[in-house]
């Protein structure tokens, strides 16, 4: 690499003698005078100095260039270096005295005190005997030369700086020689880190460019040079780590004399990011091309000044099916379907206000189809706030339209029947509500269920109960005309709602026709199914004002038709009784029952009919309902049957027993063999026996432990999947007991079929042991049966030392009853684990609620009296309720007994009204139960009356009357007394 300020061309010429010289001259040249000339008139400071370094002599010029007088020197030149150079300049006087010449700078302080830099050449002076005598040198003065390099200096570097900011480097290129000068930042863009290393020839610099810029680098030069003229251009440089940066160089033709091209001379300059940025903006450009040319929108801009398009896109096309041009020439407006223009015209106002419009409307398209639109303007306005263009975009949303249409037929349609949902007929409820306000019209809502559905979905599946659905759906569709909804509210129950009808008996009609409508089969896969429906109707605002409590009389009608044989219609009516309406809320609350932790299970033993021994024990399931208190399972266990909930109910009881089990283990109780009922449901459920062997494993308790109760009617509906589910409890080691054996379709064959255990007798039968010979003997043979086929015997319900007597004598194994035990909670039953035998209470006392139920002056009745019982409020909550009837065996002052087939809380929450009729008086009672007892599937209850000092009074006068009638005739006239058995009345009273 050569770097230089110049590489001008030089001719080099050959040195030829002069013809003027002559020996004459030269004899001049060397004479003494001559020389003094010489020595006098040199530019520069010449002198002498002798072998020791002596200054012998020296020219005038040492004066003004030192400033130092003859007598200042003193023949010594040395004292006038610098402090740093006296070392070198005795180095040098010994190389010269050697022979050998010497040149060198060196810093000399001046008189006036300033330094100055000087360069020295020594050379030696010899003798005849070639023996060096002396130093002749000569000093001049650099310093202004070094000053001006030192400038230079500092001009290139700014230079190679400013160069090295903006990423410009320059250059110098000799065309003869094919060599370039090369400033620092030329080096650095083409990435060359070693600059003694590379002679930058035009072959190297070409090897630098990237191959697909070479040819064009190599033509843009070659052609400057032909036609010797400047070029700029740009390219790329490949950097050796592969790499590459986009340069742009441009260049000055340098012509010789002969107007031949000789120097380039030319900056390059780095241009990556600009480049990069024109890429991207170009992609950018190219990009935004594409989308205007090919993206299905309109994009446009109207210019409302003179009322033109400045621009319109292909895609309108695509949107409106007229090209850019037919829609400029016949306007936007004129395809907007008609029922929106006016919308669409009034919006437009709002962009002369410098507000942005985003409209959704349809238009009539070029092949007549109507098509949805989204349509954003933006406006553009002058700096006086005035409209002067519009730029916006339209684009086809009918797909979108239709997607939104078909979601929200999802959202408020049945998925398997495509009715309308749950939340389309609340809705729709709640529209005529809020409507009513201003037309005053009713409407009416019919809650309709599948009367035993759930048993075709367990026995034929659940593809035959959904297709059964949608028969039915349509079946009842066809019946209701316009002003009317059908829903599916879930399951197999559906609802309708009525509106806008003439005749107050038409709900009535439709709800006939429906019942009407399914008396012919539905054939589904070769199956033809007969089922009938049951339905609820209730009128707003007559029953509910508002939309939960017209739905809640709807529902609570439903199930009073279902309660009454089902394949019927009911209105709701205040006049719905209690049974009815306890019914509806225990429905309504029993899913949430397991959630709310309401159920619990009592323990009922069972023992040694010999020794009293309690030798297993029944798990008995309990709901503690947050208004009626504690429920019977016999009121619930048929309501989760029916809808399903059995299945989760029967695998809890199942677990906490296993649980209690492991508790009482770890306790050291005596430990018995619980027995569970079990649904015949559950059997037919795959995860069955799998379940049971998860939880025994999760609780570690000896399956030995547990027994399973099934019914006859079990055996009977289900036989293949309960046999096989038997088999396999049987080979884990869980017993089998058939529950209440003699009510169902009893037949040996079951109990030599299926491994049964122990046979249970219905209490039934041995609640009149005593009393009807036949029961007597049904007892008798099931004991002896079950004894030849190697059984055990266990009777339920035993209450009387007569009952236990007969059943000692023949044989019964073991006794579960009253007598012995009534149902206890679990801490409890803890207790008679550890006596380990229990006797008999012959004498059964009332519950402990009884205490306070003999008042003083109490009429015990002979015969009780008919009466009207309603519920007046739950929970400070009025409810209007029909009457049930009750028999109120005992009156006093305070309060009443009474006897009901309801079962009914102690809960002062709850307050009843009665209604009889004493010597020919009607009388009405208030008050809540204090105590209660269950007396053969009736209960027996004690009132404690509620009421003010004039009601107060007044019951006493008439009970007074009463009583002193009462005392002469037990059978005081016009009283309302019942002389049938009470049991019976209570039963067979139709609720």
């Amino acid at each position: 690499m050569k770097n230089s300020n110049s590489l001008k061309h030089k001719k080099k010429k050959k040195l030829t003698k002069n013809s003027f010289l002559t020996d004459k001259n030269d004899d001049y040249l060397l004479n003494k005078e001559t020389i003094k000339a010489l020595f006098r008139n040199h530019p520069d400071a010449v002198f002498i100095l002798d072998g020791n370094g002596n200054l012998k002599n020296f020219s005038e010029s040492i004066k003004r260039l030192f400033g130092y007088e003859e007598e200042d020197l003193n023949g010594d030149l040395g004292k006038c270096y610098a402090e740093n150079y006296q070392h070198l300049r005795e180095t040098y006087i010994r190389k010269v005295l050697n022979g050998e010449v010497q040149k060198f700078t060196a810093d000399i302080y001046h008189k006036n005190g300033k330094k100055i830099h000087v360069e020295f050449n020594y050379f030696p002076i010899f003798n005849d005997l070639k023996q060096v005598i002396g130093i002749y040198g000569i000093a001049k003065d650099i310093t202004e030369n070094i000053q001006k390099e030192q400038e230079l200096l500092k001009v290139k570097e700014r230079l190679e700086l400013a160069q090295q900011v903006a990423k410009i480097g320059s250059w110098d290129y000799d065309l003869i020689e094919d060599e370039s000068y090369w400033s620092n930042q030329t080096f650095e863009l083409y990435g060359i880190k070693s600059k003694k290393d590379f002679v930058p020839t035009y072959k190297k610099i070409l090897s630098r460019i990237h191959p697909d810029d070479r040819e064009y680098f190599d033509f843009t030069f070659k052609n400057a040079i032909k036609k010797r003229q400047s070029y700029n251009m740009e390219f790329r440089i490949m950097h050796a780590d592969g790499n590459y940066i986009y340069v742009y160089e441009q260049a000055d033709v340098i012509l010789d004399e002969n107007q031949l091209p000789v120097r380039f001379i030319g900056t390059i300059q780095d241009i990556t990011k600009r480049k990069i940025a024109e890429i991207k903006l170009k992609e950018t450009e190219q990009k935004l091309k594409n989308i205007y040319d090919n993206l299905e929108v309109g994009i446009w801009s109207y210019d409302v000044i003179n009322n033109t398009f400045e621009l319109a896109s292909p895609g309108v096309e695509a949107v409106a099916g007229y090209t850019s041009k037919e829609i400029i020439e016949r306007t936007w407006e004129s395809i907007i379907h008609p029922e929106d223009l006016l919308e669409f015209n009034t919006l437009q106002k709002k962009l002369y206000l410098g507000e942005s419009l985003h409209q959704n409307y349809r238009i009539v398209s070029k092949n007549g189809d109507i098509k949805w639109v989204q349509d954003q303007k933006i406006p553009v306005l002058d700096s006086e706030g005035k409209l002067l263009r519009i730029d916006g975009i339209v684009s086809g949303i009918t797909k979108i339209k239709k997607a939104e249409e078909q979601i929200k037929h999802l959202a408020y349609h049945d998925y398997l029947t495509n009715l309308p949902n749950r939340r389309m007929f609340d809705e729709k409820m709640e529209e005529l509500v809020n409507r009513f306000e201003i037309n005053k019209t009713d409407f009416v809502i019919m809650y309709l269920d599948l009367d035993r559905f759930n048993n075709i979905n367990d026995t034929l599946g659940h593809s035959i109960g959904d297709k059964l659905l949608q028969q039915f759906t349509v079946r009842v569709g066809g019946l209701l005309k316009d002003n009317s909804l059908f829903a599916r509210i879930g399951g197999d129950e559906f609802g309708i709602i009525l509106w806008g009808y003439e005749g107050s008996d038409f709900p009535v009609t439709v709800a006939k026709n429906i019942i009407d409508c399914m008396n012919k089969p539905f054939l589904i896969d070769d199956f033809e199914l007969y089922i009938t429906t049951s339905v609820g109707i209730s009128t707003f605002p007559m029953n509910g004002e508002t939309k939960e409590n017209l739905i809640k009389s709807a529902d609570a009608a439903l199930h009073r038709a279902k309660e009454i044989g089902k394949n019927n219609y009911q209105i709701y009516s205040s006049l719905l009784n209690i049974s009815s309406y306890k019914l509806y809320a225990l429905e309504r609350d029993l899913r949430k029952a397991i959630e709310n932790n309401e159920f619990f299970l009592h323990f009922q033993p069972r023992v040694d009919a010999s020794t009293g021994t309690i030798v297993s024990a029944e798990a008995l399931l309990r709901w503690r309902h947050p208004e009626w208190g504690i429920v019977s399972p016999r009121e619930f266990i048929p309501l989760a049957e029916e809808n399903g909930l059995i299945l989760e109910i029967g695998d809890w009881v199942f677990q906490q027993v296993c649980y209690f089990i492991k508790s009482w283990e770890q306790k050291k109780l005596s430990i018995i063999p619980i027995s569970i009922n079990i649904s015949a449901q559950r059997f037919l459920k795959n995860d069955f026996i799998e379940t049971v062997k998860k939880v025994l494993k999760e609780t570690k308790i000896n399956p030995k432990l547990i027994e399973f109760e099934i019914t006859e009617t079990t055996l009977i509906h289900h036989e293949e999947a309960v046999s096989s589910a038997l088999q396999l409890l049987k080979e884990m080691g869980i017993s089998i007991a058939l529950d209440d054996f003699g009510t169902g379709y009893s037949s040996l064959t079951y109990l030599k079929q299926y491994p049964i255990d122990t046979i249970k007798i219905d209490r039934s039968f041995i609640r009149n042991i005593s009393v009807f010979g036949k029961d007597e003997m049904i007892v008798k043979s099931i004991i002896f049966l079950a004894k030849g086929l190697q059984m055990k015997v266990v009777a339920e319900g035993v209450e009387t030392n007569e009952q236990l007597s007969f059943l000692r004598q023949q044989e019964c194994d073991e006794i579960q009853g009253y007598l012995f035990s009534k149902p206890v909670a679990e801490k409890e039953f803890q207790s008679l684990l550890n006596k380990t035998k229990l006797k008999p209470n012959s004498q059964l006392s009332k519950m402990d609620e009884m205490v306070d139920r003999r008042y003083e002056s109490r009429i015990i009745l002979q015969y009780p009296l008919s009466t009207k019982m309603s519920v007046t409020s739950i929970k400070d909550k009025k409810v209007n309720l029909g009457k049930t009837e009750v028999l109120v065996e005992e009156l006093s002052f305070r309060g009443i007994r009474f006897l009901s087939a309801i079962d009914l809380p102690v809960r002062p929450e709850i307050l009843l009204q009665f209604e009889t009729k004493i010597m020919n008086e009607k009388v009405a009672m208030n008050g809540y139960v204090i105590w209660k007892q269950e007396m053969h599937d009736i209960y027996e209850y004690g009132l404690q009356f509620t009421f003010n000092k004039n009601d107060k009074e007044h019951i006493t006068e008439t009970l007074n009357n009463f009583l002193e009638q009462y005392r002469s005739n037990p059978l005081v006239p016009n009283c309302s007394f019942v002389k049938e058995d009470k049991i019976d009345y209570l039963m067979n009273f139709d609720l």
